[in-house]
């Protein structure tokens, strides 16, 4: 794996990216690796159904049939 160090005044790189207080007026010693890639896993469409439930309101349900349903259901919630 190839990697790149060089040696810069704090305020090049307080331009890119917060930095301590700590370090400010000092000479920083950086050290660049390139991120190993992860396979990317693909859900599967149970998965994806599972993260969006709740997400998308019913929309057979009138504004008061929500509000009534939700009010039920949290006023018997611990």
């Amino acid at each position: 794996m190839e990697a790149i160090r060089k040696y810069i005044d704090a305020s090049s790189l307080m331009a890119v990216m917060t930095l301590p207080e700590a370090f400010k007026n000092r000479k920083l010693e950086v050290l660049v690796f390139p991120m190993e890639e992860q396979e990317s896993e693909k859900a599967d469409i149970e998965s994806v159904v599972q993260s969006l439930i709740g997400a998308i309101p019913a929309t057979d349900m009138s504004l008061e049939e929500m509000r009534e349903e939700r009010r039920l259901k949290y006023e018997t919630a611990d």
